[in-house]
């Protein structure tokens, strides 16, 4: 059972929210918004994932997008921000949730940090190599440092979703849940005990 923590969570439970809302759903669009701080193992997975661009889920395949390759305005829930289109966890778990054959997650950016991306494409090479690499998450060891307890109390997550079938009708549902980091050791503790506590659970769960 991959993503028993933030990721994902919150964002599975609103994808399989809206494939109730709307069965016949082509079209799962989900994203998120927090002000936390990333982490330094989050900071350096997000470097370490880089060089293989985006993914999003395209009629059942996952597929290869340049980084930064979709731009729009969302409301998460708390006023409609600039958002970019990112390789979340949910374009592979959501469409074994839903069965929903189009997935894209979003979050928010700046234009400074989607230029980032952008250009990101471009260096994509250069940072495949093994010095580029060890560089980098040595810088990160060295000057990032996630947030503590009372900053994560302060800054909540907020979860969008959007469904969209062939004739046009459309669902949204926003969820407003605890700190990412926050809901890491209690979800994964949850799904486990549920795990647990059924007959013949073995296989694969999102």
């Amino acid at each position: 059972c991959p993503g028993v923590g933030f990721d994902v969570i919150p964002t599975d439970c609103v994808a399989a929210a809206l494939k109730e809302a709307l069965p016949d759903a082509t079209e799962l669009r989900l994203g998120f918004d927090t002000t936390v701080s990333l982490s330094p193992g989050t900071m350096k997975t997000t470097l370490e994932s880089a060089p293989q661009g985006g993914r999003v889920r395209r009629n059942g395949r996952l597929v290869h997008v340049p980084l930064a390759h979709e731009v729009r305005r969302i409301d998460f829930g708390r006023g409609e921000r600039l958002a970019v289109a990112v390789p979340w966890g949910d374009v592979s778990t959501a469409f074994h949730t839903t069965g929903i054959p189009n997935v894209t997650v979003y979050v928010p950016a700046t234009r400074a940090s989607i230029l980032g991306m952008k250009l990101g494409n471009v260096f994509r090479p250069f940072m495949k190599m093994s010095v580029v690499r060890h560089a980098l998450n040595a810088l990160v060891s060295m000057t990032v440092k996630g947030p503590d307890e009372m900053a994560r109390a302060r800054m909540p997550s907020y979860v969008w979703g959007e469904a969209i079938n062939a004739r046009g009708e459309r669902r949204t549902a926003r969820v407003k849940t605890a700190n990412g980091y926050s809901l890491t050791i209690p979800g994964a503790l949850a799904v486990t005990q549920h795990l647990l506590s059924r007959q013949g659970s073995s296989g694969f769960y999102t």
